[in-house]
């Protein structure tokens, strides 16, 4: 059984959340868009697309129910087994590249993964809110592949 343990407060929780909500049509279209599917095919391309859309709405919903049902203080999610994992670390990866895409097109990768040297008091307010989330979502990230993976990041 993969455990993934949260340290965070309930409202710290509802704001993921509520993000997750915002999000979740975004990371679809942009696993979309992120997949190249080829358009000179309709039945093809149209199979892809709804597919690839379900399944990151899928996702982004497996991560708003485990946020939403986290209990205790620090918070905990478990997860059954190794597919329902896997799945939650494909859903934090699609809300990474969503937030990647749409809020912080303009900040380069190398800012973006060391995001203590951005200067926060130069950006909105909401855009502080996101680069707090996508950290969040990364710590996640790494901490599922060291418990699904231990030499992962040796």
């Amino acid at each position: 059984m993969a455990e993934l343990r949260l340290s965070m407060t309930q409202e710290a929780r509802t704001v993921l959340s509520d993000l997750l909500r915002l999000i979740a049509p975004a990371a679809a279209r942009v696993s979309v868009n992120r997949a190249n599917v080829p358009a000179n095919d309709e039945e093809i391309a149209g199979f892809w697309v709804d597919t690839l859309s379900a399944q990151a709405s899928e996702e982004a919903r497996l991560l708003a129910v485990a946020f939403a049902s986290a209990k205790g203080d620090p918070a905990v999610i478990l997860l059954p087994n190794e597919a329902q994992a896997h799945a939650f670390l494909r859903a934090l990866s699609a809300v990474r590249l969503a937030l990647r895409d749409l809020v912080f097109a303009d900040i380069t990768d190398a800012q973006l993964e060391n995001a203590e040297d951005l200067d926060d008091e130069s950006l909105p307010t909401e855009k502080r809110h996101a680069l707090a989330c996508y950290a969040c979502f990364g710590l996640l990230q790494q901490s599922l592949i060291s418990q699904l993976c231990p030499e992962a990041f040796d």
